[in-house]
This record gives C-alpha cells, sequence and structure tokens, in this order.
C-alpha cells in the first residue's frame, strides 16, 4: 500500500507535490480550528442567550402575576364590601328603587376605587340565576356573552379565573371570581372584570427577542388571551402547546421546536394563579446573528491565512523547484551535447551543492568527449598517412610514367589511359595532403577509378553523372565518394554479366548538400558491407565505415550517410554534408 502510493506521488511533480503538502498542512489545521471554535462559540451563545431569555420571561411572568394580582385584590376588596355583600342578599325582595339606591352607593364607592385600574371597561355582578344585579359599563348587556362567561367560570372553576372573550369582534381578557356570602358561606354570584388587552401587553410589548418572536399569554382553554405581535397560526399550533406542555412535565426551561424549515426556541412559564401560561417562540435565526458575524470573522482570517500559505508555498516552492528546473535544463543541454550553457548557482544549500558538483562532472565529460573526439581524428588521419606513406611517392609516379609511355608506343592505348588516370588519382591522394578538396577534384577522382576498373570489368558497367556546375566549387573531405562507388561495383556486377550503371547526383538543400550514389546491381547484406570479401581488390584500406565516421567526426549532427540495398534490387548510399566554401 506504502509503495503504490510512493510509486502514484512519483508520477506527480514535485512542485505539485510540495504546493499539495502546503495546502494540505495549512489548510487543515485552519479550517479545523475554525470549524471546532465556531462550532464551541455556537453552542455558548445559545445557552448564554436561551438562558438570558429564560430569566427575561421569568421576569416577565412575575411582572404579569403582580399585575394580575392587583387585580384579585380588587376582587377580593369587592367580595368583602358590605355593599357588595348586602347587594347580593336583598335582592330577591328589594324594590326597583332600593337597587337603584344601592347601586348608586356601590359607585360611590368605586369612583376612587376604578382610577387606580383604568384597563377595566366594564365591570357585572351576576347572581347565580345569570342575572346582573350590578354593572359599571355596557360591554355585556348582551345575555348571550353574560351566559358564555358564567359558563366560562364554571368550566374552569377555582379561585380567580382569567381568559379571552370576544365581544363585538373585540378580545378582552375577563377576571372573574366566585362571591360567598359572608353570613352563610355560600355561593350567591360572580364579580367579573373586563380588562383591555393592553393591561397586560404593556408588561412586555416594549421586549427584544430578534425578528420574528412573540409572545403569547394562554388561559386554561388553550386561547391566546393576548400577544406582542399578531399570531402567527402556523406556527402556534397545538401541536406547539402539547409539546411545551410536555416540556413543562419534564422540567425543561426551554425546548426546541421546528414547523416546516423553520426552528425555533420556545421558552414559557405558567401563573397558576390564574391559569395562564406565558410562552415566547423565538427563531433560531436570533442566535445565529452573533454566530453568523462570528463566521464571518472566521471565514475572513481562514482566507487570509490561506492566502498567506499560498503566498509562502509558492515563495518556498519557487526556492526549491527554480534551482531543479534550471539543472534540469542544464542536464538536457548536456545531453544533447551543447556543454556551452552556462550554470551558476552559489547557493549553499544541499541543490547549489548538487548542481556545483554536476557542472563539474559534466565538465570533465566534455573535456574527455573533445579528447576522444581529437584522438579519433588523428587516428583516421594517422591511418590516411600511413597508407600515403607505404609506397615512394615519386619512385611510384616515374615507374608508372615509363610503364605508360611504354604502352602508348605498343599501341596500347586503353593500358596507357588506365596507367594515367591512376597515376591523376594517386597523386590527389597520396602527393596533396589537404584534408578538403572540390567537389570537381572528388568527382575527377572517381572518374579516374572508373577508368581503371574497366581495365579489369571491361564495359560492364557504367558512371551517369547529374551535377549542378554551380556546385562544383563546394568543398568536400577527400575521398568520400571512391569507397562508395568501389563498393557499388564489387557488390554490384551481376554474373549473367549485365550492365552496372552507377549514377552520382549532388542537391543543394538549405544548408547542405545531398548526395546520392544508385546503383542497380545485384544488392548485398549491409551487415557484410565490409567483410572479407572483395579485400584483395579494394583501392585502399578506406572503406563505407571510414567514411561514416569522418563525416560525423568532422561534421557532426545533423550530417552523416544511410545505405540502403536489397538483393536484387540494388544500393542506394546518402550522404549529406555541409556546404562549404575555402577551407
Amino acid at each position: 500500500m506504502r509503495k503504490r502510493l510512493k510509486l502514484k506521488l512519483r508520477n506527480i511533480s514535485i512542485e505539485k507535490r510540495l504546493a499539495y503538502a502546503f495546502f494540505l498542512l495549512s489548510l487543515i489545521p485552519i479550517l479545523f480550528v475554525g470549524m471546532l471554535s465556531t462550532t464551541i462559540a455556537k453552542h455558548s451563545i445559545i445557552e448564554k442567550s436561551t438562558n438570558y431569555i429564560v430569566q427575561l420571561m421569568d421576569a416577565v411572568e412575575d411582572n404579569l402575576q403582580n399585575k394580575l394580582k392587583g387585580y384579585e385584590g380588587f376582587l377580593n376588596e369587592l367580595m368583602v364590601n358590605s355593599l357588595v355583600q348586602r347587594s347580593f342578599q336583598v335582592d330577591d325582595i328589594a324594590t326597583n328603587a332600593d337597587k337603584a339606591k344601592m347601586n348608586n352607593q356601590i359607585n360611590d364607592m368605586l369612583i376612587t376605587k376604578m382610577s387606580s385600574y383604568p384597563y377595566i371597561r366594564d365591570m357585572k355582578m351576576i347572581n347565580l340565576g345569570g342575572e346582573v344585579i350590578y354593572q359599571r359599563g355596557y360591554l355585556l348587556n348582551d345575555d348571550t356573552h353574560i351566559k358564555s362567561i358564567v359558563n366560562s367560570i364554571n368550566h374552569i372553576g377555582g379561585g380567580v379565573q382569567c381568559f379571552k372573550q370576544s365581544i363585538y369582534g373585540e378580545d378582552y381578557i375577563v377576571l372573574s371570581k366566585k362571591i360567598n356570602s359572608a353570613y352563610t358561606q355560600k355561593e350567591v354570584g360572580y364579580i367579573v372584570l373586563i380588562i383591555k388587552e393592553d393591561a397586560v401587553r404593556v408588561i412586555y410589548e416594549e421586549i427584544d427577542l430578534g425578528k420574528g418572536a412573540n409572545v403569547y399569554l394562554v388561559d386554561n382553554n388553550q386561547q391566546i388571551i393576548s400577544s406582542q405581535y399578531e399570531v402567527e397560526e402556523d406556527i402556534f399550533s397545538e401541536r406547539l402547546l402539547k409539546s411545551y406542555r410536555e416540556s413543562k412535565k419534564q422540567g425543561q426551561d426551554y425546548f426546541e421546536y421546528v414547523e416546516g424549515k423553520n426552528h425555533y426556541t420556545v421558552v414559557g412559564g405558567s401563573i397558576k394563579t390564574f391559569g395562564i401560561d406565558c410562552i415566547a417562540t423565538i427563531p433560531n435565526d436570533h442566535f445565529l446573528t452573533e454566530i453568523k458575524e462570528m463566521e464571518r470573522s472566521v471565514v475572513g482570517i481562514i482566507i487570509i491565512c490561506f492566502f498567506l500559505s499560498i503566498v509562502s508555498s509558492k515563495i518556498i516552492c519557487k526556492s526549491i523547484i527554480d534551482p531543479l528546473k534550471k539543472l534540469k535544463g542544464y542536464i538536457s543541454s548536456a545531453m544533447e551535447d551543447k556543454f556551452n550553457t552556462a550554470y551558476i548557482d552559489d547557493s549553499p544549500d544541499e541543490l547549489g551543492v548538487l548542481g556545483r558538483n554536476y557542472v563539474q562532472i559534466t565538465n570533465e565529460m566534455h573535456e574527455m568527449i573533445q579528447k576522444i573526439a581529437r584522438d579519433e581524428k588523428e587516428r583516421r588521419e594517422l591511418e590516411l598517412n600511413m597508407l600515403q606513406a607505404q609506397i615512394n611517392p615519386h619512385f611510384l609516379f616515374n615507374t608508372l610514367n615509363s610503364l605508360r609511355w611504354i604502352a602508348m608506343m605498343s599501341g596500347a592505348d586503353s593500358v596507357s589511359e588506365g596507367i594515367l588516370a591512376l597515376s591523376d588519382l594517386l597523386k590527389n591522394t597520396i602527393i596533396q595532403k589537404a584534408q578538403y578538396i572540390t567537389i570537381a577534384n572528388e568527382l575527377e577522382n572517381v572518374k579516374n577509378y572508373i577508368l581503371i576498373q574497366k581495365l579489369r570489368y571491361g564495359d560492364s558497367f557504367k558512371l551517369d553523372l547529374h551535377v549542378d556546375k554551380a556546385l562544383m566549387n563546394y568543398n568536400t573531405l577527400k575521398f568520400i565518394l571512391q569507397p562508395i562507388v568501389e563498393n557499388a561495383i564489387i557488390h554490384g556486377i551481376r554474373s549473367d554479366e549485365s550492365l552496372l550503371t552507377i549514377s552520382i547526383s549532388i542537391k543543394e538543400e538549405k544548408e547542405g548538400l545531398f548526395i546520392e550514389v544508385n546503383d542497380d546491381g545485384k544488392g548485398f547484406d549491409i551487415t557484410q558491407m565490409e567483410g572479407s570479401e572483395g579485400k584483395d581488390i579494394r583501392l585502399s584500406g578506406i572503406g563505407i565505415n571510414n567514411v561514416i565516421d569522418r563525416i560525423r567526426i568532422n561534421f557532426g549532427e545533423p550530417y552523416g550517410v544511410q545505405i540502403n540495398s536489397e538483393i536484387g534490387e540494388g544500393t542506394q548510399v546518402k550522404l549529406y554534408i555541409p556546404k562549404l566554401g575555402e577551407v
């Protein structure tokens, strides 16, 4: 597994590997720390915010309870008032005049007391038969409303009842209490207060729990008797109340509530004396406001750190990759035999030391290669000189001239011409020591060689030249065509004595000359080109391999020799040499 991972990594460039390493080593810790700190802060903010809201709602509940207890105290004061007690006792026997007198006395008593309760819009005293025996206000003149309130009082039971009542399209809060006779302790009727909703809303309407939050007062009938804002029925539902009741049973101060895609925190408490609950619903987005601000800050810090890590990684990668690229370029140049490329790196680090050591090695290799090339060239020249020096030139030419005159006097013209050709050929190869000759002289050597070979083979072959006169004055290496023509004769003449045609063509192209030597002979196996066959009948020891080596040593790439031969089809030799003027 580890080995495969290493192989995969080695398929990626060092620059990318370093970049990935810096990227991962910088980004992962930053992201981890950022996410961890955000999560911790999120829980801390939610917990603190929720605790604050719980405390705030506790204060609201206390204020509501105190407010309602004030109204309860007012009811208790009325219950024990002698005028109120008498009004219930004389109801069955008093005359209308007595009733009016009693109402006036109660009105006089309430004038000063009611001024302390500006939100009371109506007050009724109702006997057990549902008859109003006293009223202060005119909201409950409808028997239907009175019966509805009496039914609600009897349904809820207990001491003080607090519930919602709609009267003529407007909602009011009803506070009521049963009255017992001070004499018999029997229930004699009810005192009912009709209070504006503003009496309780003023306590919590200025509370800011965040956008979308709301506060509700709910009675025992699960009716909303007051709310901070307009009731959103899709949020406040029977399911929410059920969840609220269950959370209270479990002793929870708050719970999470989900409605569709929206998440809420629900906080509430009960005012048991009055049978109402105070419930607040707060969208979780309220808690996340600070978290989002913190997240934006964390993201900003992460981006800055990431940017700095990218910049620093680029700088560090560049300090490693640039020297490697420079060394790689130098190595590539050295592989292409371009040792003249400069490489300077004075850095004291490992890459600098490696580069300087490699430069030293390549310089030594370059010097060694040059030395080998010089030695090879000298060896070839020495071989040629040794061949040239094997016979005393003057003795040889004097002998050849004597033989030529004898042949002429004997009438052997072909022998005379052959001796002259041999004399000229040897003069150009032995006497003239120059390494370069003109193409015209090189072709003349080939013609002389052909003339000599015809003494042996007769008219079994012929030579065709296709050379532009403009190319004749270019220089070339001496003795590069004769070995090729000689090879064509040795390997080309067929046993059926059919005519062998040897053609030489020279063409100019860009910076070089293309020389083609073609024959239509019997062809040969290239691997046996310079074997033992024909060794005794060659002009000299200079063969095609010698020509190939001399062109390579003197001219280098891209110049050289290409040989193609097929048995029965013939041979083609292509030479590519540079165009040389005077040398």
